[in-house]
């Protein structure tokens, strides 16, 4: 049995994929968007958040097992909600001519700033919040209180890209650029998410050590003399540095945490 060398194998997809784009468009984007937000959920739930699948299909439920209902409703709206309209509003900034190249560029950064990404950053969680059967007032207060740092977010990483995209990117081309940034940066997370909790178990056995080594010194205190005093502060003082280290790799860890879940996935994988 012959094997397809992988760089062949690549250029055959690559080319499957370019006259699919080619030949139906929309429904090629709809496929590959719904695609690429299952991608970016699984690393989002099992890399950062560190939620466990094999407890899920063992039947258990709770914050850490994995959530295929999640998974299931950003599928949904990233290949039947937002790639269509995606598709549609790239192709309308697309016909944007100004005087120069600089003012069209600009002018296509403002219109994508300052209009598309807002009404994305709104449009997610409503959306999402109607498919997890939450009222409109439920959904309004999520909105309003999620909506200015979502959008600021998105627009820190999503801005510099964009320059890339409406200068070097073809047209079809630009949303699987755009989603494939949000999910390497999933996958970034996904990384720093693992070493934090390597960081976090040494500073607990670090901090471990120290609480038993303190207490070693409180016994030879109590029948000892000054040195053993001595001792017995900067014992004290190591378990404080130890807990502060702790501290802060659970705050890093929690950070990490909260640009998981579903609108850390929406913000990543839904600009344009």
């Amino acid at each position: 049995m012959t094997t397809i060398p992988r760089p062949a194998l690549f250029s055959r997809l690559w080319a499957g994929y370019t006259s699919a784009l080619r030949a139906k468009p929309l429904r090629t984007k709809m496929i590959q968007s719904g695609v690429l937000f299952i991608s970016a959920d699984l690393v989002a739930q099992l890399g950062i958040e560190g939620r466990s699948i094999r407890r899920a299909f063992d039947g258990e439920e709770g914050d850490g097992i994995y959530d295929p209902t999640r998974t299931a409703r950003l599928s949904i709206y990233g290949s039947a909600i937002f790639a269509p309209l995606a598709h549609v509003w790239l192709g309308t900034v697309e016909r944007v001519k100004m005087s120069s190249k600089m003012t069209t560029l600009a002018t296509k950064l403002a219109l994508d700033t300052c209009l598309w990404s807002p009404f994305v950053t709104f449009m997610f969680p409503t959306c999402l919040g109607l498919l997890e059967g939450k009222s409109v007032e439920e959904v309004r207060r999520k909105v309003a209180h999620g909506w200015f740092p979502t959008w600021q977010k998105a627009v820190c990483v999503f801005g510099p890209t964009q320059v890339i995209n409406f200068t070097l990117i073809p047209l079809q081309h630009r949303l699987l650029t755009l989603q494939s940034v949000g999910l390497c940066w999933n996958i970034f997370l996904s990384w720093q998410n693992n070493k934090t909790n390597k960081l976090l178990a040494a500073a607990q056995l670090q901090l471990d050590k120290a609480e038993e080594h303190l207490l070693e010194v409180k016994a030879n205190v109590l029948h000892g003399d000054e040195e053993d005093k001595k001792e017995e502060i900067r014992s004290k003082k190591e378990v404080e540095t130890a807990q502060k280290t702790v501290i802060d790799a659970e705050k890093k860890k929690a950070g990490l945490k909260e640009q998981g879940g579903e609108i850390g996935v929406g913000t990543k994988m839904a600009w344009s």
